[in-house]
């Protein structure tokens, strides 16, 4: 019974589901400094940036830190 559900499971998962970021203290803060940022700006109307919030954070981001992280993992973290 065990191994079917296993079976199951990983059947389920896809190569999107599996690629995790690796986040270091540096890139944490540099990410919660940029959402601090486009709060200020204005990116966030009421409990989530819209659209322009979130191009801002994707592109501000990697240009801090280097890493093209998708808004799946940053909306994650």
């Amino acid at each position: 019974m065990f191994a079917s559900k296993y079976i199951i499971k990983l059947g389920m998962e896809s190569p999107e589901n599996m690629d995790k970021a690796t986040w270091i203290k540096e890139m944490l803060h540099a990410f919660c400094d940029l959402c601090i940022k486009t709060i200020d700006i204005g990116m966030r109307p009421n409990t989530h940036f819209d659209k322009g919030g979130w191009k801002y954070l994707l592109a501000s981001f990697k240009q801090q830190t280097g890493h093209a992280f998708t808004r799946a993992q940053l909306k994650n973290k």
